[in-house]
């Protein structure tokens, strides 16, 4: 599922994301159940106050973070497979090491991408579409924080306007998410959460999935992705080979 020549297949990024997400959807709708509905449930716990809505939303980085992370292995578990043969627990705890790396890593995307858009926005689109895989970078080569932003700088040079069409079109897909959960919440206000809630587990793991197959076909187009997929299985199975789901 290669581009041509040097250029991303913006088309083959969304069709393997498809396959991948429909191979491995029981996997990542477990592993978003896991994390973002106990976050939901420690957040009404704490309740509307100052400091319990500020420990909520750390709650909620932390699980988002983590569930991010975990795509990110369930993609590159398939890339290198053909198909999700680890258990859940082996993908939250792989996760579990970088999980610092990752919060620090998406907060300094997140200052830079918004300092920039405040700045005539242009600024903000270039520099996201310079880091925009950097959390895969991070995850998979198991890279520092800047050395990741470095390493998606390189990888995403050649294809940055195509890279800013799959934007796009994930940003309409979202804002078409948002609009019919506030539809559905001025009309009953619980079915709009209970929608809410199950959209994010819906989309929250299919944006993390299309970011690292994006991430996957860059390292295909620039050095040949099987070679370097490969090698990063072979180092994790030096641990001990994980048991088949």
């Amino acid at each position: 599922m290669s581009g041509t020549g040097s250029h991303l297949d913006i088309g083959g990024v969304f069709e393997r994301t498809g396959e991948i997400y429909q191979r491995a959807f029981g996997t990542v709708w477990l592993v978003a159940l896991v994390l973002l509905i106990p976050s939901a449930i420690i957040q009404i716990i704490l309740g509307e106050g100052a400091f319990g809505s500020f420990l909520g939303r750390i709650v909620q980085l932390v699980a988002a973070a983590w569930l991010m992370g975990s795509v990110v292995r369930i993609v590159q578990d398939v890339e290198a497979r053909g198909d999700v043969d680890y258990t859940l627990g082996e993908f939250l705890g792989s996760v579990w090491p970088r999980l610092l790396a990752i919060i620090v890593l998406e907060f300094i995307v997140g200052i830079l991408v918004g300092v920039g858009l405040i700045f005539l926005i242009i600024p903000g689109i270039i520099i996201a579409l310079v880091l925009a895989v950097s959390l895969p970078a991070l995850v998979v080569e198991d890279r520092g924080i800047f050395d990741s932003m470095s390493r998606s700088a390189e990888l995403t040079r050649d294809n940055r306007m195509r890279i800013l069409a799959v934007g796009i079109l994930v940003v309409l897909i979202a804002w078409g998410v948002v609009a019919l959960t506030v539809l559905l919440s001025m009309m009953v206000w619980w079915i709009g959460a209970l929608a809410g809630l199950i959209l994010g587990i819906l989309l929250y793991p299919y944006l993390s999935m299309l970011t690292t197959v994006l991430y996957f076909r860059l390292v295909e187009l620039q050095e040949g992705g099987v070679v370097a997929v490969e090698e990063t299985v072979v180092v994790e199975e030096d641990a001990g080979p994980p048991p088949a789901v």
